[in-house]
């Protein structure tokens, strides 16, 4: 999801007009009113209304909005911590990694590396296709869940089973579901999901998709009850008020690693960060 576009949402809430909030985003008014029919079509529910008087939430619009806040206050707070991290473009690395594990993996790796490298600085770069990342130099090691590209080194770090999210209501006192026990449920498939291939689609109520970089769509759309989801366990190494995150049975895991590129004359800085990773694996510290 372009962030460009729930600015363009919060800006017309606040000015109550879209005519206005294009005049602060410096957008012509029907640019921004195509940027909000978007972001709807992207979520499925209709965030506006339009009256005589300009433009109000509807009632899922008010129910999503602090969610929209709290996405633009994640941007901001990650972008300061980029910026933080690449004031010193000579020592930079660039890492490139899924939202899951940039939220959840990569501060404490980061933190524990710096311990011992304090000069090295670094740059995270989140997005959900990381193909062609380190052939096109966007990033010099990339965590992920895939195997490595050609002339790229992939190194395997740990398991990470995917559960069942559910609304807290559901499901009390089970510590697994069976994977058909979903089926009686709308599903809220996230992006680029996995879904295929494991579930049958057509045994839900129904498919709701979300087309978003993060789950935190996902997630909200499970605490309101819209339906039930399935997504990596490395996200609930935090808590979610109103949504439970079961196991699944049979179990469904992917691996997480990293990848680099191969090359004769590696930077120093990235083979040192390497040698880490590597002997965090030793130690089974990940």
């Amino acid at each position: 999801m372009d962030t460009l576009k729930i600015h363009a949402f919060l800006s017309a809430v606040k000015h109550k007009s879209l005519s206005k909030a294009a005049e602060e985003i410096d957008y012509t008014p029907s640019a921004l009113s195509h940027m909000a029919d978007a972001l709807e079509n992207e979520l499925g529910v209709q965030l506006l209304k339009r009256t005589p008087l300009g433009v109000e939430l509807t009632s899922a619009g008010k129910i999503l909005y602090d969610k929209f806040v709290a996405v633009v206050d994640a941007e901001k707070a990650l972008l300061h911590s980029a910026a933080e991290l690449t004031k010193s473009q000579d020592t930079e690395l660039k890492i490139g990694t899924y939202w899951s594990i940039a939220q959840q993996l990569l501060p404490e790796i980061i933190k524990d590396f710096k311990k011992e490298y304090p000069q090295i600085k670094f740059s995270v770069h989140v997005g959900n296709d990381l193909r062609g990342w380190l052939q096109e130099g966007i990033a010099d090691v990339i965590f992920t869940d895939k195997g490595g590209e050609n002339e790229c080194e992939w190194v395997e770090i740990m398991p990470d089973p995917f559960v069942a999210v559910v609304p807290s209501r559901l499901f009390t006192g089970r510590k697994s579901i069976k994977r058909e026990e979903l089926y009686d449920y709308p599903y809220i498939q996230a992006r680029d999901s996995f879904l295929s291939g494991y579930f049958e689609e057509t045994r839900f109520q129904e498919i709701i998709p979300v087309n978003a970089v993060d789950n935190a769509s996902v997630i909200s759309m499970v605490q309101e009850g819209m339906g039930v989801s399935v997504l990596p366990s490395l996200i609930f190494r935090q808590t979610y008020k109103g949504v439970r995150a079961v196991p699944l049975k049979p179990e469904i895991s992917r691996t997480l690693g990293f990848s680099y590129k191969k090359s004769r004359f590696p930077s120093q800085n990235l083979m040192k960060f390497i040698a880490y990773l590597k002997a965090q694996m030793r130690l089974n510290s990940f």
